[in-house]
């Protein structure tokens, strides 16, 4: 086992890695504005393993400490990753506490939103592993957090899980509580009611669910609300993302980054014979 490993690391796939890669030029881009926090409400054990080729890929963790954000803040759930994310965060000699719980729970929030001062600009990555982990209020607890010395809320980078998550369940009852607590509210259910009776299809279900969070991010306040989804790998892409800040638009930047054409460092060495 790599000796930055205490378990074995979680086989991801190839439109996994491009994420990471796209992350890693957007907070490289967003962290030299100004002096910022961040905050990752779903941290992972720090690395991961490439299906295709095997190599081991630094997940956001690792990448959103190479930049210059004044301070790193991650809720890992899993005890197993945390400890992991500990001993890489220890190898790289950076202060960079670890809260360790679901972020759903708001004990485990408020331990997180202690480690950054009222008055500091921050962004929070709120890339759940499937909707059901993530719930609307949620959201609005990060919204309301508190605002910077500027008046600004917390910024909101999210990876909304459209295709492999949420449409896949729409239709299912057993899944009708998990969602509502998604959306934070029963808007969502005329989509899946035209769904089931044909009146639309998948893709206009895809954009109405998506136009739907656009909305209720809005409600927040949020001054910028943006979304794109990303090119690469998968049509429908796997994943949207949304943007919510009071301070400037993001979506240049985001459809610059997410749609730019790119080799993976897997790919770039994936054929090369090491014999």
């Amino acid at each position: 086992m790599n000796e930055r490993m205490v378990h074995t690391p979680i086989i991801i796939n190839k439109w996994l890695c491009h994420k990471f890669e796209c992350f890693s030029d957007f907070v490289k881009l967003y962290s030299i504005d100004e002096s910022r926090f961040y905050l990752e409400l779903f941290a992972g054990g720090g690395i991961y393993t490439c299906k295709d080729t095997e190599c081991l890929v630094d997940g956001t963790e690792l990448r959103a400490l190479k930049d210059d954000f004044e301070k790193c803040i991650f809720i890992v759930n899993n005890v197993k990753d945390a400890r992991n994310l500990k001993k890489l965060i220890s190898l790289i000699k950076a202060k960079s506490p670890i809260v360790i719980g679901n972020c759903i729970n708001d004990k485990t929030l408020h331990l997180a939103f202690n480690l950054i001062p009222r008055s500091g600009s921050s962004l929070a990555f709120i890339d759940p592993p499937g909707y059901s982990k993530l719930r609307w209020s949620t959201i609005k607890k990060m919204a309301a957090h508190g605002m910077d010395w500027k008046g600004h809320k917390m910024d909101l980078l999210i990876v909304f899980p459209l295709e492999m998550a949420l449409l896949r369940n729409l239709t299912r009852p057993d899944c009708e509580a998990s969602i509502n607590r998604f959306f934070g509210n029963y808007d969502w259910q005329p989509i899946r009611q035209k769904l089931l009776v044909n009146k639309i299809g998948n893709s206009e279900a895809r954009k109405r669910l998506v136009s739907l969070y656009k909305k209720g991010l809005k409600r927040l306040g949020y001054r910028y609300v943006d979304n794109i989804k990303p090119a690469r790998f998968s049509e429908p892409p796997n994943y949207h993302l949304f943007w919510a800040s009071d301070t400037h638009s993001r979506l240049q930047e985001l459809s610059d980054i997410w749609n730019k054409p790119r080799y993976l460092p897997c790919e770039l060495f994936g054929n090369v014979d090491t014999g």
